[in-house]
């Protein structure tokens, strides 16, 4: 049995991975050819990864997606005539990590079954909100095509014939879903390795992607041995809480001889760190018992820009051990007159000189930040500044045990690097807690380029927290170096990526105490918000509906204002809310865009072609993303009756 095998990779960074190289060693027990096609034109970091195991590498534009990597390599890189010569072929992506039992041992199962083609899971028949018919395929990240397939004239002229793709939407639903019916009309029966049909369901609205929403399981019963990316950053919260995650790390850790760094060390890099906070839930809930210093060097530093708060801040102070650094800072003297006559070291300081005395104590093992609130009445209720600085302060040096207990949080958890206390959400903070860039996307970005941090950063996920106040490792502190003296309100943003830049992911720190008091009041916030929405818009169980319902209320009205009703877009997005959007006047397109005629017998038109009236309400029927670049066109025509979907 001779097999070839082609694997291919994309990294927007131009890096690979150590995962690549554990999942390559594998794949060349088990095959006589391995080649690498990296759709990328060429590899920064870690080609030495790619040649200590590859036959062969090629590198491409990344045209057509995974599909159009393995369709030239197929066709021409590589080239059929060299390809006929192996009985079977293995066509992989690097989407997954794995595996976590030898390939030696998963080919093998999978020879004592009867099949033309296999892969590693099924998914069976169903349908979504962007797809409305999903047919029962194996899932296109790993597939194993065997000789009388393989040397069929069919297979070798659906590649020839398939076109590159331009969208990924396309590539789903005209090749990877596609495949296995496509082939097994043809008479070529097909296996998986995963038992997944033990969740599937003759209701196909129910079916699902499993590997997505189940891989602890899959991973422990269902004889799925690999962990898959994409599904480390899906926002699952819509149909699940997030244990599946968790636990499926652990499991790896604890029950294979997986070294979990390679997971780590990859989404780390790869991948937002507000995604990782949400999907591990990096919450950590600390009780005050530790008693034992662990003798690393530690600097808390305060700043002070209230006379008043002195004795709150004393109080919390004088409970922490002699062997911690404490600094205290303010731009006014007198502030620090009190906390000098208590023995501590005070220091003047600037605005503009915060940057680079927050670096120069990147040599101490670990740091904490704290700033002081305003106790009086004479802005807002002294009792509001009270909880907020209560926020701070207790959740993150609450008293020495509950200190030595995030300092050994920090050195049992190595891939943990900053820590901030959980978001106040009580007054006014309430609102913050719909946490945006609040305009501010471009500037950070900007000063995260000039001071070269590499990380992962969009406009359409703000950083998870927003704040001056945590716990955070020295070496983070370093980079600091690199940003501007003028640079003070905008740090509160870039926290977590300095943490990324350095390898780190981050999380939120809390009490035993505020971790039950919050959820107290979490609850009450949330059944408020329910029950008025109930009582406005109707019932609702599921929280998407619930999204629903407010959605169709405010398009609703926004129709009803203005009588001429424009539809910007003509893709998945407006074909789906069509029933919800009557009397459409037109469709439109941004300019230079192909375009069709019409669209459901409504005309579609170039933006240019609009001669937007008072009269005139736009829909915005696009992603996110495309939102964010059509909404400066409209703005620019003085357009401002719009409504984003």
């Amino acid at each position: 049995m001779k097999r070839i095998c082609i694997y291919l990779t994309y990294d927007r960074q131009k890096v690979v991975d150590k995962y690549i190289g554990y999942m390559l060693k594998e794949l060349k027990k088990c095959v006589d050819y391995l080649a690498v096609v990296c759709n990328q034109v060429k590899i920064v970091q870690g080609r030495n990864i790619l040649e200590k195991y590859a036959d062969a590498i090629f590198y491409r534009e990344n045209i057509g997606f995974d599909a159009g990597g393995f369709k030239d390599a197929l066709c021409s890189l590589i080239g059929w005539e060299k390809v006929l010569r192996y009985d079977e072929l293995v066509l992989v992506n690097d989407s997954m990590f794995g595996p976590f039992c030898p390939m030696e041992s998963i080919f093998s199962e999978m020879d004592q079954k009867k099949a033309d083609f296999w892969g590693l899971t099924i998914h069976g028949e169903g349908k979504n909100a962007v797809i409305e018919y999903i047919p029962e395929h194996i899932q296109s990240f790993f597939w194993v095509i065997r000789s009388r397939m393989l040397h069929g004239e069919q297979f070798r002229k659906y590649w020839l014939d398939m076109p590159y793709y331009n969208t990924l939407l396309d590539t789903v639903k005209m090749h990877e879903i596609r495949f296995t019916r496509y082939f097994s009309d043809m008479g070529y029966s097909f296996a998986s390795l995963a038992d997944t049909k033990v969740n599937d369901s003759v209701n196909t609205q129910n079916n699902y992607m499993q590997y997505a929403l189940l891989s602890y399981e899959l991973i422990k019963k269902r004889n799925f041995p690999f962990l898959k990316r994409q599904m480390i950053a899906n926002n699952t919260l819509e149909w699940q809480t997030q244990e599946n995650l968790s636990r499926s790390m652990i499991f790896i850790e604890n029950e294979t001889d997986y070294d979990i760094n390679l997971i780590w060390d990859n989404i780390i890099r790869t991948m937002n760190i507000a995604d990782l906070q949400k999907s591990f839930h990096l919450q950590y809930i600390i009780s005050s018992c530790r008693t034992k210093n662990l003798h690393r060097s530690v600097a808390i530093l305060i700043f002070i820009h209230y006379a008043n708060s002195v004795e709150y801040v004393l109080e919390y102070v004088q409970r922490l051990s002699s062997s911690y650094s404490v600094y205290f800072f303010s731009e006014i003297e007198e502030y620090l007159n009190v906390y000098q006559e208590w023995g501590y070291e005070c220091r003047i300081i600037k605005a503009d000189e915060i940057v680079h005395l927050l670096s120069s104590f990147c040599e101490y093992s670990y740091v904490c930040v704290l700033h002081d609130t305003d106790m009086t009445s004479d802005e807002k209720p002294s009792c509001v500044g009270k909880s907020y600085f209560y926020n701070i302060w207790e959740n993150l040096v609450k008293d020495e045990g509950h200190v030595l207990e995030i300092l050994n949080l920090f050195v049992e958890t190595p891939y943990l690097g900053f820590l901030a206390p959980p978001q106040p959400i009580f007054a006014e903070y309430f609102g913050e807690c719909k946490i945006g860039w609040n305009g501010k996307f471009e500037i950070i970005r900007n000063l995260l380029d000039e001071a070269e941090i590499k990380c992962q950063i969009s406009e359409f996920k703000p950083p998870y927290r927003i704040t001056n106040d945590f716990w955070v490792r020295g070496c983070i502190l370093g980079k600091l170096k690199n940003i501007g003296k003028k640079v003070r309100s905008e740090l509160q943003y870039m926290w977590s990526y300095f943490a990324q830049d350095k390898g780190y992911y981050s999380g939120i720190v809390e009490s035993v105490e505020y971790a039950s008091m919050n959820e107290v009041n979490l609850q009450y916030y949330i059944n408020q918000i329910t029950s008025q929405i109930s009582r406005q818009y109707g019932g609702f169980n599921r929280f998407y509906e619930m999204k629903e319902e407010l959605l169709f209320a405010a398009l609703d009205v926004f129709c009803r204002k203005y009588p001429r009703v424009l539809v910007y877009g003509v893709g998945e997005v407006a074909k789906n809310y069509r029933k919800f959007l009557p009397n459409i006047e037109a469709y439109i397109v941004s300019d230079g865009q192909k375009k069709m005629r019409e669209l459901d017998g409504i005309s579609v038109k170039y933006l240019s072609e609009i001669e937007i009236s008072e009269e005139h309400g736009i829909v915005l029927c696009l992603n996110v993303k495309n939102q964010m670049q059509v909404i400066p066109l409209l703005e620019k025509m003085g357009v401002e009756h719009f409504f984003c979907i």
